[in-house]
């Protein structure tokens, strides 16, 4: 998973942080309970609950990758055609199993880390800075 974290994830989070995004991402594969109860969100008061999980195949989608063996650039061409025969055409909202690299950049993106990284700026969307702070622009990230 580390190999794929570093091919599909932008290079600017540096490996430590790719290290551990990765490794998030297996933690949250492991704790994955399928048909728990979720959010319904405002104003849609019936219950859902989860799919299964989109981990299905991420195995077998691994080794066929087999990313290990191969150079930089034979990575991520061999990344890109997967997910050009998984046709996979955009990042998903959330994991949904087409692809585990595509589920990977869902899981980052639609993480507080991954939102704060695509705007520059420490939201933070998942602490609360209070009231006293809420006029203030998050800061920038450098």
């Amino acid at each position: 998973m580390r190999e794929l974290a570093m091919v599909v994830l932008p290079s600017a989070l540096g490996r430590a942080r790719t290290d551990k995004l990765a490794v998030a991402f297996v933690q949250w594969i492991r704790d994955y309970k399928p048909g728990a109860e979720i959010a319904s969100g405002y104003g849609f008061p019936r219950t859902q609950v989860i799919g299964p999980s989109p981990a299905a195949h991420y195995a077998e989608q691994l080794s066929q990758l087999n990313l290990a063996k191969l150079d930089p650039a034979a990575k991520h061409a061999a990344v890109e055609k997967a997910l050009e025969d998984a046709k996979v055409d955009r990042i998903p909202q959330r994991p949904n199993g087409k692809h585990v690299a595509a589920d990977l950049l869902a899981f980052f993106y639609g993480s507080a880390d991954g939102e704060d990284f695509l705007y520059g700026v420490a939201i933070k969307r998942d602490d609360c800075r209070g009231l006293g702070d809420s006029a203030k622009r998050p800061a920038r990230i450098t």
